[in-house]
């Protein structure tokens, strides 16, 4: 089966793509991703609207001008995610008579001839075909054996989003914390600046950092088996879930109640009834637990095989 890839500029949505690629079968990740104006084009946001308005079948017209090569590809199947995506992948997938899978929620009117849709929302209307999980695929798999060679602590840290909104006493908080304790830190797109400059401005005697834009990902892949404690910021969804479908337990820290309440905390609060994470506070760091803490690796493995199986059936 040749397994196509469309993709937009978030790391997450791409992270999502390429671990169904992974658990569907082994292949190349550079290999068959189409990026959005890159190797696929796409209209703006607001044209798209506006040609859609006027009927699918005229955008898919303007579309299949801009991108007359898609003809000359084959696949069998078409994955994407973001709904910036949708459109174009829906393109791809007519273009080479391939089955289509979006992961996430859908958004438009066309996703409802899409041959499957991965969510881990439970209310979707059943006009799409949903195959709901509880824990969402990433470009991590499950490690293949226990490589947790130093006692250290890896945070990752990323800002604000999903419901939070922090303020500066939370991160001057989070490098007093963290101070005496043996730490790697890691942060992401949405770190502050001055948050990321005060951590290593108030650094302990043994602490380092990693950017995560200059991080390939063996290296962060490497980091994450060689902690044995594992700590990542309640906002940071996408983290959280990579963590666990490497095979690892997290400590959820929640710098700052959120502000309002999203889908994202249902799906942690779910995760933590499972036992594949803890939520703690600040001051609450002495109740962390280990990251081969509990059954986790045993879980994403079902998991996985469970959501193959579903989508070969669908299929």
């Amino acid at each position: 089966m040749r397994i196509a890839i469309v993709a937009d500029k978030k790391a997450g949505h791409l992270s999502q793509c390429l671990g169904l690629r992974g658990i569907l079968q082994s292949q190349p990740r550079e290999k068959d991703v189409f990026y959005l104006n890159q190797n696929l084009i796409a209209l703006p946001g607001f044209i798209e609207r506006a040609l859609l308005l006027l009927g699918e079948k005229f955008y898919f017209f303007i579309l299949k001008l801009l991108n007359p090569s898609l003809v000359e590809f084959n696949y069998d199947l078409v994955i994407c995610s973001g709904s910036k995506t949708a459109i174009p992948a829906y393109l791809l997938a007519k273009s080479t008579n391939a089955k289509i899978i979006y992961i996430g929620t859908p958004k438009y009117r066309i996703m409802k001839k899409f041959d499957g849709i991965i969510s881990t929302k439970t209310d979707l209307s059943k006009v799409y075909k949903v195959i709901t999980t509880t824990l969402p695929p990433t470009k991590f798999m499950p490690f293949e054996k226990e490589n947790a060679i130093n006692s250290n602590s890896l945070v990752l840290i990323g800002g604000d989003g999903s419901g939070y909104d922090y303020g500066e006493a939370d991160w001057y908080r989070l490098a007093y914390e963290f101070k005496s304790v043996n730490t790697t830190f890691l942060n992401s797109r949405r770190t502050p600046k001055f948050a990321w400059d005060n951590l290593k401005e108030n650094k302990g005697p043994n602490q380092q950092f990693m950017d995560l834009e200059n991080t390939p990902f063996e290296k962060l892949k490497e980091a994450i088996d060689s902690h044995a404690n594992i700590f990542v910021t309640a906002d940071s969804t996408s983290m959280i879930i990579e963590i666990i479908t490497r095979g690892y337990f997290v400590n959820v820290i929640e710098l700052r109640g959120p502000i309002k309440r999203e889908h994202h905390h249902d799906m942690i609060e779910n995760l933590q009834a499972k036992g594949l994470l803890k939520i703690i506070n600040l001051s609450e760091l002495h109740k962390s637990m280990p990251k081969l803490h509990g059954n986790v690796k045993e879980f994403v493995l079902q998991q996985r095989e469970d959501l193959k199986q579903q989508i070969l059936a669908l299929l």
